[in-house]
């Protein structure tokens, strides 16, 4: 199968293209930057999903496109860049997609279309997000319903996978892994509140899964890895596997919000991001639930433990953590 992968050069985009090209896919790429490493394996094209000739162009002759493509960092990204990306962006593709006869897709969604959940979230969920990545995302995903009725044999996966770690990744999971190799973590809560995560492996390998077994209408899979660890567990795995410790002592909730909110308004004035915020100490206290049994029922089984994931992040942070500053940070976020 001949597919285009749009945000190829991505963290996501990056394991899956190569995944894909490992499996015998015939791979197209396209993606406003160019890859990190020099690759002569697949096409790759430079491109602005918001241009629809560059899309013509790297979709020529696919026979399926997965959409990586999209805005989605916490900071700095206003709401019409959210819109214009992740909602245009996707239309855009899809005006492409059925100019070219291209009748398989799949979208990247995102667990932020639901929200503020009270227990954990199953693809049934009514989806009520709480921010303009979730609602941009939402609104891309309506687009992509739209498509579907437009042909009955058109062909539709939508991924919505929880926050996404793994090697080459500087968003998330890295910056917990820095905090605790350098003594700079200390736990703020109890550390008993869930934190659904997708090891990147895991989710580039049910992407291709699904690929296989796309069928005429539109499927939608959570992805999240199971067991779902606590903070304090992942903590747990980061420390055994960094070979380190972190202070014994816990500081209560109420005050460490307190004290990191002065930086949420230092922030508003300045327009620095702030590595420490009463939203990110909320956010890592927060429970995220997210049920991902039905890729499963599908026949789905990840290849790597949720365990094990977070000791080869901890193992490539070791080898790779003095390159962060060349290579610039990322975000993925669910």
């Amino acid at each position: 199968m001949k597919v285009l992968v749009v945000g190829n050069s991505g963290f996501i985009g990056t394991h899956l293209t190569r995944l894909l090209v490992k499996q015998g896919y015939e791979v197209a790429g396209l993606d406003i930057k160019a890859p990190s490493v020099k690759q002569d394996t697949y096409r790759f094209v430079q491109g602005d999903i918001l241009n629809s000739s560059d899309i013509m162009k790297a979709a020529s002759g696919v026979e399926a496109i997965i959409n990586l493509a999209a805005k989605h960092h916490d900071f700095g990204v206003s709401r019409d860049e959210f819109f214009s990306v992740n909602e245009q962006g996707t239309q855009n593709i899809l005006d492409c997609a059925g100019s070219l006869k291209i009748k398989n897709l799949i979208f990247y969604s995102t667990v932020a279309v639901y929200g503020a959940v009270n227990g954990y979230s199953t693809e049934e969920t009514v989806p009520a997000p709480i921010n303009n990545y979730g609602a941009s995302k939402l609104a891309a995903e309506a687009a992509v319903r739209r498509w579907i009725e437009e042909d009955a044999s058109r062909q539709i996966a939508i991924f919505r996978p929880t926050v996404v770690f793994g090697p080459e990744n500087y968003a998330n999971m890295y910056n917990l892994i820095d905090k605790v190799y350098k003594k700079r973590f200390i736990f703020v809560g109890n550390g008993e509140n869930i934190k659904s995560v997708a090891y990147v492996e895991n989710l580039v390998a049910a992407t291709i899964f699904v690929l296989d077994r796309l069928k005429p209408g539109i499927q939608i899979f959570n992805y999240s890895d199971y067991p779902q660890l606590t903070s304090a567990q992942i903590v747990a795995v980061i420390t055994k596997s960094l070979g380190c410790n972190i202070p014994g002592f816990k500081i209560p909730l109420k005050p460490a919000l307190l004290f990191a909110s002065f930086f949420d308004v230092l922030g508003k004035i300045t327009g620095y991001n702030f590595p420490i915020t009463a939203q990110r100490i909320k956010k890592f206290n927060t429970s995220t639930q997210h049920n991902s049994d039905k890729i499963r029922a599908f026949g789905f089984s990840p290849p790597v433990a949720v365990e094990e994931g977070i000791r080869r992040m901890a193992e490539w942070y070791l080898r790779y953590r003095d390159v962060k500053k060349a290579v610039g940070n990322q975000s993925t976020e669910g």
